[in-house]
């Protein structure tokens, strides 16, 4: 698996001609638009983008009634492979609203383009005149990090909360039996008889992966968080074929309750790497 670092030569300048390049304006950490698309630079041919929307077309009743789907069109020079999934624990409603705006925004942001990955909380959408199937891809990198830090604990402790956390699900992500899903929760206390913070925990792999280089994989977006996501209430570092995921309010379902606030969500910023 690919590596997303910036070499450690690059000089002063050249790190302040990129940082804007890195960093977009906060978001709301949680929404029903796309969190991120991507769109290879180089074209396509008409027999090309005619394969690309055949792949789109099958995608998303394949992966609507398995939450999971693959799909192929075209031949030699116009062959396209694409992959539609949605998280295992989403309702079957919003998986298919979810992949159904998917396909439109990567097939309208991303035509005439040979590689296109759009990600949203509950699913994602990708497609490529390369044949990714099977392969452990995290080359492309979104992070998203809470503007905030956590409040109402020690911010050394929850850090380590929330790194032993996240090395469980890492850990889990292996387990072929999760097919690609691992949740876990860990609470820690708030100290001088305040309120305790649970930190909820998350990785999703696509399930074309072996659940070897899933764990992997999640392990890899696990070892990104120290680096960008310190102290912060919540925080997720996004591959094309995994991603990591922490906050301090339920996020994944079962909710087991009225859903979080736009206070308790936050703003996030977002940095995205070898785009």
């Amino acid at each position: 698996m690919q590596q997303a670092m910036a070499s450690s030569s690059s000089s002063p300048l050249l790190m302040l001609l990129l940082v804007p390049l890195l960093l977009a304006m906060a978001r709301p950490c949680s929404g029903v638009d796309a969190i991120s698309t991507y769109c290879a630079k180089n074209g396509t041919s008409a027999q090309t983008q005619a394969s690309i929307d055949q792949v789109l077309t099958a995608l998303v009743p394949r992966a609507s009634a398995a939450y999971y789907a693959t799909a192929t069109a075209g031949r030699s020079s116009s062959a396209v492979w694409g992959l539609a999934q949605c998280r295992g624990d989403v309702p079957r409603q919003d998986c298919s609203l979810c992949l159904a705006a998917a396909a439109k925004e990567v097939a309208s942001s991303c035509r005439g383009s040979s590689d296109g990955r759009v990600f949203y909380d509950y699913c994602l959408l990708r497609y490529s005149s390369s044949n990714f199937i099977g392969l452990a891809d995290t080359g492309y990198t979104l992070i998203l990090l809470n503007t905030q830090n956590a409040t109402g604990v020690d911010l050394a402790a929850f850090d380590r909360a929330q790194g032993k956390l996240m090395s469980r699900v890492a850990s889990e992500a292996r387990d072929t039996a999760n097919k690609g899903l691992a949740t876990d929760t860990t609470r820690l206390g708030g100290g001088g008889g305040g309120a305790k913070t649970t930190i909820y925990g998350l990785g999703w792999c696509t399930r074309d992966i072996t659940a070897a280089d899933s764990g992997l994989c999640v392990a890899q977006a696990v070892a990104e968080l120290p680096n960008y996501c310190r102290y912060r209430r919540g925080c997720r570092v996004i591959y094309s074929s995994c991603m990591a995921r922490y906050e301090v309010y339920p996020f994944f379902f079962p909710l087991g309750g009225a859903r979080e606030s736009a206070d308790e969500v936050g703003q996030c910023d977002k940095i995205v790497l070898n785009a």
